[in-house]
């Protein structure tokens, strides 16, 4: 640049030449860099390049301008078609990306080598894609600048490359008036405007220099000098809009991050945590569990968990609602977390149970009797603290727990079964009377295994054929018979024959009872139909034994009555037993329940009379045929008790209508003291044991042919 500088004819247009030289490859830079840094945005690496283009056409320019010899000025106007070549392809992208419909590949492809072509042909031929030239006379400006000039003769190369020079300018200026009718009307307007100047100095070479001769230089060059300028605003403008959109994206990604981290991290508490005492759930316990009891058998030492049920709290949630119930359960937490032990872990599995979780390492009891000991004093603290009534709102509850304590490790046993260990052993507080702590002992899974097996049992034992009815005769005084009871036997196939007191317990808790009961009544109906046809004196009545779960059924009486009418049999001659817990949970159901059997036919007894919650009140309600006198009161007839309560019970029957029936007859003296209180029926062992129907049968006959013999003697 010095050297040229320093010729004589370097003037005010080499140097605003030379500016926009400067300003195009400035540009041209700048693009470069963004180019290669967004290196899928193929607008900025074509304006690069176009720039680039541009800076060398008009450094050309220059040359040719300052040229003092005519190989100077052929070199210059080789570089300067190579300028313009090169700037097409780039030009092309540039225009195609901007307006945002790029040129296939193929299209692109074609370009180059049009491209190519026209190079290799400047950069081989004589005189680049002329036909020739020679020095002409200096062009000098008004301000005393003198130029280089050249004459030229064009040739078919030439004139085809000025040729598709209109045509790809005016392509570009009607995707630039699309761009603006599409909707972008300040980028169109811009790229518009630009390709109008720079076809207007087009214009100006061909036309007022090439055609009428005038000695004035061309402005091609500074042509691109505000399509440079205003492209690189609209550039620097949509990078900026651009870099404010990805950062305000960034923010609302982070954003939309932090609110899902947040989201995940609730979830996780809901997930782990129960929603209303905030406690533990469940998972999250049985995982502490798991990893406590790793700890404890690494290291040695025993830990404990409490298994905590409250006692009263379904009164209270079925009595004065849910909302209350919740307030309860807060209640409790909040004690739970007073009493345990610091590092403990107290949660909630559900409803109204709770758990607590002694770690092995918050004592230093070491061996499982020490650790036994120290939870069980938990546990007992914990009741203690439990039964004291808790104010909520306006109302003093009293709530109460049962607890059932598991040490750990036990063996192999894993975290669920730790729990199941506890929850046997809160099993038995709650059966021992409730409000109490229980230790789980290796027997009590014994006993739950077979609790389960006899469950399991009661399942297929009617599909087995593993029950059966013992009938036990029912006699006055004077020795008529009366009847008979159906008594509900099962042997099984391992355990033997398992007494009713055993397994009649577990069928209510799992509510096989309502099937026994049905099997036991269908049963009792189908031998009462068989005895009558054939002719079997066996009293005229047959009673069974009816369960509270039975009575409390809402289908109950259809039921029955469907099996009498099915069975073709007198509902009269079916006497139902019940005991007083029957009348217990729901008096009114009952008594109506009660009453509606009595209306269709059936005799009810009261059985075990005097041994629950008796009461006169509720007696004289009941439409009862019968009243049972239990087995205690027959075996306290002494002779040194002078009025024992089976008299008491007599009377009562007599004075309300009701026949009375002694069971658990076992002696001459008892027969006599209740004939002298003027018991109506006896049914004991002193008449007949509990006998299955073939020897009750032979039992039948037998007595049939001694009364017969009696009364041929007679």
């Amino acid at each position: 640049m010095h050297e040229i500088a320093s010729q004589p004819s370097f003037g005010y247009f080499t140097t605003a030449l030379l500016a926009t030289a400067a300003v195009a490859l400035s540009s041209g830079t700048q693009f470069l860099v963004i180019g290669l840094r967004h290196q899928r945005e193929l607008m900025y690496q074509a304006y690069a390049v176009l720039c680039i283009c541009i800076a060398a056409l008009a450094l050309s320019n220059v040359l040719l301008d300052c040229a003092t010899t005519l190989a100077q000025a052929t070199l210059a106007l080789r570089l300067m078609y190579a300028s313009s070549i090169f700037s097409f392809p780039a030009f092309i992208v540039f225009v195609s990306t901007y307006t945002r419909k790029p040129v296939s590949r193929f299209a692109f492809g074609v370009i180059l080598m049009v491209a190519t072509g026209f190079f290799w042909f400047d950069l081989r031929a004589p005189y680049g894609l002329h036909a020739g030239f020679s020095a002409g006379a200096p062009m000098v400006l008004p301000w005393g600048e003198s130029l280089f000039t050249l004459k030229v003769q064009p040739s078919v190369a030439s004139q085809a490359f000025h040729s598709l020079t209109y045509v790809v300018f005016l392509w570009a200026l009607l995707r630039s008036w699309r761009f603006y009718r599409g909707g972008q009307a300040r980028p169109g307007l811009l790229l518009s405007i630009c390709l109008l100047v720079q076809f207007t100095a087009m214009l100006w070479g061909d036309i007022v220099i090439d055609i009428f001769d005038q000695p004035y230089p061309y402005l091609d060059a500074f042509a691109f000098l505000p399509f440079v300028l205003l492209m690189g605003v609209s550039l620097a403008s949509q990078l900026r809009a651009r870099t404010l959109q990805l950062e305000q994206t960034t923010l609302e990604l982070r954003a939309e991050a932090e609110t899902r981290r947040e989201a995940e991290l609730d979830l996780r508490h809901i997930a782990y945590h129960d929603p209303l005492t905030g406690l533990p759930n469940r998972s999250r316990a049985l995982h502490s569990l798991a990893e406590m009891l790793a700890d404890a058998s690494q290291s040695g030492r025993h830990g404990a968990v409490l298994m905590i049920d409250l006692d009263n709290f379904k009164t209270i949630n079925d009595s004065l609602g849910h909302h209350v119930g919740d307030r309860v359960l807060e209640a409790i937490a909040d004690c739970l977390l007073a009493v345990a032990p610091g590092e403990s872990t107290v949660a909630r599995l559900g409803g109204d149970e709770f758990l607590v979780l002694l770690d092995a390492g918050s004592h230093d009891a070491m061996d499982a009797d020490a650790t036994a000991a120290l939870a069980m004093g938990v546990a007992e603290s914990m009741v203690e603290r439990l039964s004291v009534p808790l104010p909520i709102d306006s109302r003093i509850l009293a709530i109460g727990a049962s607890i059932g304590v598991a040490v750990f490790p036990n063996g192999d046993a894993e975290a669920a079964d730790i729990v199941r260990c506890a929850d046997i052993a809160l099993y038995r507080a709650k059966a021992a009377g409730r409000n109490g702590a229980r230790l789980f002992l290796p027997h009590m899974q014994q006993d739950a295994d077979n609790r389960l097996e006899l469950e399991r049992g009661l399942r297929t034992a009617l599909e087995r054929n593993q029950l059966s009815l013992h009938f036990q005769p029912q006699v006055s005084m004077s020795g008529k018979l009366m009847g008979a009871e159906a008594l509900l036997r099962w042997r099984h196939p391992e355990l033997g024959d398992v007494p009713p007191d055993v397994f009649i317990p577990v069928a209510e808790e799992t509510g096989l009872i309502h099937a026994l009961g049905s099997w036991v009544i269908t049963r009792a109906c189908a031998h009462i139909q068989a005895w009558r046809s054939q002719g079997v004196d066996f009293g005229g009545r047959l009673a069974v034994n009816v369960s509270p779960w039975q009575i409390a059924h809402p289908q109950f009486v259809e039921h029955i009555q469907a099996i009498v009418v099915t069975a073709g049999i007198d509902p009269e001659w079916l006497t139902l037993e019940l005991t007083e817990s029957a009348l217990l949970n729901d008096f009114e159901a009952a008594l109506a329940t009660l009453h509606a059997l009595s209306n269709i036919g059936f005799r009810l007894a009261m059985d075990d009379f005097g041994t629950g919650y008796s009461s006169l009140a509720y007696l004289q309600q009941l439409p009862l045929d019968e009243l049972k006198i239990d087995r205690s009161f027959v075996s306290a007839l002494q002779p040194s008790v002078p009025d024992p309560l089976a008299g008491f019970i007599v009377d009562i029957g007599r004075r309300l209508g009701m026949a009375t029936i002694a069971e658990g007859v076992e002696t001459e003296q008892q027969r006599a003291r209740l004939g002298a209180m003027g018991c109506d029926t006896l049914q004991g062992y002193l008449i007949c044991r509990p006998l299955p129907e073939a020897d009750y049968l032979r039992w039948l006959a037998a007595r049939k042919a001694t009364t017969i013999e009696k009364s041929t003697i007679a």
